[in-house]
């Protein structure tokens, strides 16, 4: 089961990556629906690896910043021209950089 949710969680966050790309230039009402429904699958994934690895406190705050990143994501999406939207591109990147490290176990507590 374990293994099952891994490869479901990391290959959500690959998706979600190309529709966030995908949304930057091409604005699509489809993609924004497909971003959140696959938001709701990378959050279900990562909360059921966290309940069978008896909530580990790195966990706790990968939920809490991937919940930060999404909904930064959906405010840049909301915008107009999200491409001007420099400064909180900078953030997500970033984010989602530091959520790579979390979840492939380099920055552990």
């Amino acid at each position: 089961m374990y293994d099952f949710l891994y490869q479901v969680h990391v290959g959500t966050w690959i998706i979600l990556l190309v529709f966030v790309v995908l949304n930057m230039f091409y604005r699509s009402t489809i993609l924004k629906m497909l971003f959140r429904l696959c938001s709701i699958f990378m959050l279900g994934s990562g909360v059921g690896l966290a309940l069978h690895m008896s909530f580990p406190i790195i966990f706790i705050v990968k939920l809490i910043l991937a919940l930060l990143l999404i909904g930064l994501t959906e405010m840049v999406l909301k915008k107009e021209n999200p491409r001007e939207e420099s400064f909180l591109l900078i953030l997500i990147s970033g984010l989602f950089f530091l959520l790579v490290l979390i979840g492939f176990g380099i920055i552990r507590f």
